[in-house]
């Protein structure tokens, strides 16, 4: 259940800040397209979720 939570986290924090980004953006007038977004948007969160587990794993081995 530890992992769910850490990959929930990883998720909302990259798509609190995506979002901050759309908001910027529209503001200013420029569309970003959604292909692109997305695929980074997932790369990030995953690239999260695996740094946060990598942690995990190194405690692990420690003991």
């Amino acid at each position: 259940m530890n992992h769910f939570f850490k990959a929930a986290v990883s998720v909302v924090t990259v798509l609190l800040v995506s979002m901050a980004i759309h908001v910027f953006c529209n503001i200013r007038g420029i569309n970003l397209e959604s292909v692109p977004t997305t695929i980074v948007t997932a790369s990030f969160a995953t690239l999260i979720y695996h740094i946060l587990i990598k942690n995990e794993k190194k405690k692990d081995d420690r003991e």
